[in-house]
């Protein structure tokens, strides 16, 4: 029975604090329910702070789905910042989800199926069939990474990778930041391959460096765009990653909106396993 990873975004949502009160930070619970089984609740996405078009990264796994027996998944969401007053919910039949496409388009979400709810916006879920291709077990660094947090202060730095979609880059993974520093050294990470990049090595994948804001409007610092076998391959030529290592095959550069190099990503470790 194959495995399904779900992601959850909403587009639109109301603010509960109205016209003039601050902004809405939603948080999505998810539940399933299997045939006649009971309801089962997978967890909670993090809070999009002050977002009412939020991107969660928390993935939800199904395990063992059997496309004979329906499932139901219930999203609801909340206001943590109104003491969990619920902003609205709805229902996806897992079957429809599994079906879509990858660039099937659900409005300008492509693969994503969508779901107005009464209370205003539109909740979206997409189902990707996680296989075993292979986990890309990655480190980075940045180095000499462009301060955009202003006069007296440090970045945060994290990154994202995102994945060619059709005519968009959709963001799959994201790092924790790391305070008030422009030469971050980020924890290693295991990214599944089928997630990733569908087992295919060269597909094109983007990796962005944000500075992170409590409010959630991140700052853009920069990005590069790579896939699995050059970050492999710039580990196998390049150096340790040190800031004054001679040997610079593995040092990427990140660019900014206006075309200007604003950093480097080096490669401390990329393999596959």
């Amino acid at each position: 029975m194959p495995t399904l990873q779900l992601t959850f975004r909403a587009g639109q949502l109301k603010n509960l604090g109205g016209m003039f009160g601050s902004t809405s930070s939603p948080m999505a619970v998810i539940s399933i329910v299997r045939g006649d089984d009971d309801k089962e609740e997978l967890g909670e996405t993090e809070v999009a702070p002050k977002n009412l078009n939020p991107h969660w990264f928390k993935t939800f796994t199904i395990e063992d789905y059997d496309p004979s027996i329906s499932v139901a998944v219930a999203v609801n969401i909340f206001d943590k910042s109104r003491d969990g007053k619920k902003m609205g919910g709805t229902f996806f039949d897992l079957a429809t989800i599994a079906g879509r496409g990858a660039y099937d388009g659900a409005e300008e979400f492509e693969g994503f199926v969508g779901k107005k709810i009464r209370s205003g916006g539109t909740i979206y879920c997409r189902a990707r069939r996680v296989y075993d291709a292979g986990k890309l077990v990655l480190m980075l660094r940045g180095l000499d990474l462009k301060n955009v947090e202003g006069f007296l202060k440090k970045s945060d730095p994290f990154y994202e990778i995102s994945r060619r979609e059709g005519s968009h880059w959709d963001p799959v993974y994201r790092s924790e930041p790391v305070r008030n520093n422009l030469s971050p050294l980020w924890d290693e990470k295991k990214y599944d391959l089928s997630i990733l990049c569908d087992g295919n090595r060269d597909m094109p994948l983007r990796i962005s460096v944000y500075d992170h804001e409590s409010d959630g409007n991140h700052d853009f610092m920069g990005a590069l765009q790579t896939s699995v076998n050059e970050l492999v391959a710039a580990k196998s030529f390049g150096g340790g990653g040190d800031a004054n290592d001679v040997d610079s095959a593995n040092h990427l550069l990140l660019v900014d909106n206006k075309q200007k190099v604003s950093g480097t990503l080096v490669v401390v470790n990329a393999h596959v396993i």
